[in-house]
């Protein structure tokens, strides 16, 4: 057959000539020409010309053949009149008009509905094998060249629906769907397409070439079968608003919603100012049932107050997904990508979700991140927002592997400019840092290499929390509480006004010193607070009523406050030396102990040991303004009582393994014991009993 062969038939029901293309075969096998029925009338005219073919439609001798769904605009100029016609196997075929100089062929319709059975745009001069139609006759139209990009402008008060795929014949080529009043897509998808463009936006023109999108209005969704753009390099969608009911397949894969300018590569967004009248209700919306599933993936919504929502699946698999939003973004489906997931809003963020990258997360909000899903990265994570809220069963994590471990490395950060809770799960497993006005961890579990906790102007908290890390660092212009809290690092640095750690456990597990200045005071009821190396506490005052301080290993404990001391039940422990230098101290029922050193205890005031213990392997000083050690017991190898005024040892005991000395204004002793193995000294103005 040769080629450029189309056949004109006698249609029945119109009572007219109509043009279909001359196809030799059917594409089924063993089918011939001369076997098929329903051509009563036909002749073959060959070579037909661009020219005497748009002739013959202009006089009214044929006409194209409207392929269900598919109409040309008669109103268009005739230069973005495509031919509308079918392959001999019954498929809707499109022969698209001259392209312009810049290679664009601008093909204007009244409707362009595609239907299951998909729809042929012939981008081919010569015949051509396609996947849908088997053989296609070359397009007349393309004598001069075949088109670099395919514009199907769509002038309709209707939505387009796209129930089927799109295949170029012949040559490559962008394919750009434009209907201003909206696009359906359920089972669409493109073939040989180097490009597939969905828009609601009107094209711009420009010497003949497509610059870009001017979007007003209209929404496009995604249903049913959902949309397999798997083939083509690059997909776009472009509207003022998009839903997604259903599955998107593509490689690299960007939705722009709102009232923009948008250029021909989808590159730049201008963000048109004004016109807030029917907004849409979310910019973007991804459903339970529907999902986005590429190589890469961009997303971006521009419109103010206008927000994106995804209670599917959004998955790179081989690159980067980017979301950004000048509304409010939800995520309560999941979001992953194979490198980065970079989410940003100018609005609030709710993810209940899970967000996943493969390399690094970054999400940033002007307004409150509430979030009671995960986010997860192999390596790092870094959280900026005005507000964090973190639920229990939360999860931010950075640096963990494909076995769910966490790795040596992968830092942690959020900051926020107001306060930051956070009462899940914060894992790093290189460095954290966490930032804010305030910061409210509490009944987390927490864990990192070098840890920073920064409340720049509130309170910090890890009540009830789980604290694991190498170094701690723990800053507060306020209190920091610890109460029923867990705290373990190698090294711990505090700085605060002010420590709580009722019921709570901080405790240095290397082999440094630690060190507590605070102005304000320490309440470590029923609390622990240890360290293998020397323990240095300096307060305003320290309540260690049923708790323990203690210098583990071969430290010594130095305990100095301007105010009181109250060790009620309490237990203050060194393994070396120990130094309390304070205003007043009550140790009833306590202990104070020098396992391996020297002890020496300083009050300006009374000391008060009923029922209690003080000891010390070597010598004991204590200076006071009295001492009731009434059934209580102080013990050392070498011990120096030096009082302004009382002493009251009624049952109590005063021993010492080597010399003893006792000076003070009055001495009582009513079954007490005074013991030393060596020298004593007694000074008392009056001896008492």
């Amino acid at each position: 057959m040769n080629r450029n062969c189309y056949r004109i038939i006698f249609n029945k029901a119109r009572g007219m000539l109509m043009v279909v293309a001359d196809i030799a075969h059917s594409g089924r096998a063993g089918t011939s020409l001369s076997s098929r029925t329903g051509y009563p009338h036909r002749q073959r005219i060959c070579r037909v010309t661009p020219l005497a073919f748009s002739l013959w439609l202009a006089s009214g001798m044929v006409h194209s053949v409207s392929a269900a769904g598919i109409v040309a605009d008669h109103g268009a100029p005739g230069h973005q009149q495509p031919t509308i016609t079918q392959t001999a196997s019954g498929i809707p075929q499109v022969n698209i008009q001259t392209p312009s100089a810049g290679g664009v062929s601008h093909n204007t319709y009244s409707q362009f509905d595609v239907g299951n059975q998909g729809v042929i745009l012939n981008n081919a001069h010569n015949n051509v094998q396609t996947q849908l139609g088997g053989m296609v006759a070359g397009n007349p139209w393309l004598a001069k060249g075949e088109a670099r990009i395919i514009l199907n402008e769509v002038n309709s008060r209707n939505p387009s629906q796209l129930n089927g795929f799109v295949e170029v014949a012949g040559k490559k080529a962008q394919v750009v769907i434009a209907n201003p009043a909206g696009i359906s897509c359920d089972g669409c998808g493109f073939i040989n397409a180097n490009r597939a463009t969905l828009t609601t936006g009107q094209p711009q023109m420009k010497n003949g070439s497509l610059t870009g999108f001017s979007v007003e209005r209209g929404e496009i969704q995604i249903t049913g079968k959902g949309m397999d753009a798997s083939r083509t390099d690059y997909t776009d969608i472009i509207a003022r608003s998009v839903k997604i009911n259903a599955g998107i397949w593509a490689q690299d894969l960007k939705v722009t919603t709102g009232r923009n300018n948008v250029d021909i590569a989808h590159g730049q967004i201008e963000k048109k100012t004004g016109d807030v009248s029917s907004q849409p209700q979310m910019a973007l919306d991804v459903a339970s049932l529907g999902g986005m599933y590429a190589g890469k993936i961009r997303l971006v919504g521009t419109e103010t107050g206008v927000g994106v929502r995804n209670a599917g699946h959004i998955g790179a698999q081989a690159g980067a997904v980017t979301l950004t939003a000048d509304g409010r973004i939800e995520n309560s489906g999941s979001i992953s990508a194979k490198t980065d997931v970079h989410l940003a809003t100018t609005r609030e963020l709710h993810n209940s979700g899970s967000v996943y990258a493969g390399q690094d997360t970054q999400i940033q909000s002007d307004g409150v991140f509430t979030h009671t899903g995960s986010v997860v990265s192999r390596r790092n994570t870094r959280i900026q927002t005005a507000r964090l809220i973190g639920g229990e069963r939360s999860l931010l994590a950075a640096g963990v592997k494909d076995d769910g471990r966490l790795a040596a490395a992968g830092n942690l950060t959020v900051s926020t400019t107001g306060e930051l809770a956070a009462h899940g799960q914060v894992l790093s497993g290189g460095d954290m840092q966490l930032k804010g006005q305030g910061l409210d961890l509490g009944n987390s579990r927490i864990q990192g290499q070098h840890t920073e906790l920064n409340a720049t102007s509130g309170n910090l908290s890890t009540q009830n929390a789980q604290l694991s890390a190498g170094t701690l660092s723990a800053r507060t212009a306020g209190q920091f509480s610890n109460n029923g809290g867990t705290i373990n690092a190698d090294t711990l640095q505090i700085t605060a006004q002010s420590l709580s750690n009722r019921k709570g456990s901080l405790i240095q597990t290397g082999t440094g010193d630690f060190s507590l200045s605070l102005p304000g005071s320490v309440d470590n009821r029923e609390g622990l607070l240890a360290a293998n190396g020397a323990v240095r506490l300096d307060a305003l005052s320290l309540d260690n009523r049923k708790g323990k301080v203690q210098a583990a290993q071969s430290g010594s404990l130095q305990v100095k406050t301007t105010g009181a001391v109250d060790n009620q039940q309490g237990r203050l422990l060194a393994s070396s030396d120990i130094l309390i230098n304070t205003q007043a101290l009550n140790n009833d029922n306590g202990l104070i102990s020098a396992a391996a050193g020297t002890g020496r205890i300083k009050t300006q005031q009374a000391v008060s040991n009923t029922e209690g213990r003080m000891e010390s392997a070597g010598r004991l000083d204590i200076s006071a303004g009295s001492l009731n050690n009434h059934q209580g017991t102080v013990v050392s190898d070498g011990l120096s009582v030096t009082l302004d005024g009382a002493l009251d040892n009624t049952s109590g005991r005063l021993l010492s393994q080597k010399t003893l000395s006792v000076s003070g204004s009055e001495l009582v002793s009513d079954d007490g014991l005074i013991q030393s193995g060596s020298d004593m000294t007694l000074d008392v103005q009056d001896g008492g009993t």
